[in-house]
């Protein structure tokens, strides 16, 4: 594979890996303004977190297993479209019902998509490489974790907290195309 390739996949993997980790954030920074949109009690508003947390953290183990089961490349992809199509349902939620499952429906997109970033990224580079991308890797989480605060107040205030998980779609499509060229199948 060509070097330029190796920075297209690292590239495809980390965009996948902070797209959960800012969603997360325009979560916590638009909550205000979820609720009084969608008229949510505290507690309501408390589910919109737990359901996403919930299937996340429930189901990243078998979103990790189900990749080495039938392929990465192929869960991968799985993860991005369950991701996607639960973000355009977030954004588009008018109840608290609604939100609520979506949000649901993300955490299971985000629990295959999680642990099948990292192990494209360990299929995908070896020594130094893979030292360089696993740096890489870490440094997307801790910017993503404190930048992406940011970039959801942006969201939240500027835009609206919706456009944060609307931006998902198209780039999770762009993912999704850019992993059919450049990830070889594993």
């Amino acid at each position: 594979m060509k070097k330029t390739n190796k920075k297209v996949i690292l590239a495809i993997i980390l965009i996948s890996y902070f797209m959960i980790l800012l969603d997360n954030s325009i979560i916590f920074t638009g909550t205000v303004k979820i609720a009084a949109e969608l008229n949510l009690s505290q507690t309501t508003l408390s589910w919109v977190t737990n359901a996403y947390s919930l299937t996340f953290g429930g189901l990243l183990l078998l979103g990790g297993s189900i990749g080495d089961i039938i392929g990465r490349k192929r869960v991968f992809m799985i993860g991005l479209t369950v991701f996607a199509v639960g973000s355009l349902l977030v954004g588009l939620a008018n109840s608290a019902v609604m939100i609520i499952l979506a949000r649901a429906f993300q955490g299971i997109g985000s629990a295959i998509l999680a642990p099948t970033t990292l192990a494209l990224l360990m299929d995908s580079f070896s020594g130094e490489a893979r030292t360089r991308a696993i740096a890489a890797y870490g440094a997307t989480a801790g910017i993503g974790a404190s930048i992406g605060l940011v970039i959801g107040g942006i969201f939240a205030s500027l835009l609206s907290w919706r456009d944060g998980f609307f931006i998902n779609v198209p780039i999770a499509i762009i993912m999704i195309g850019l992993t059919v060229l450049f990830i070889p199948t594993t």
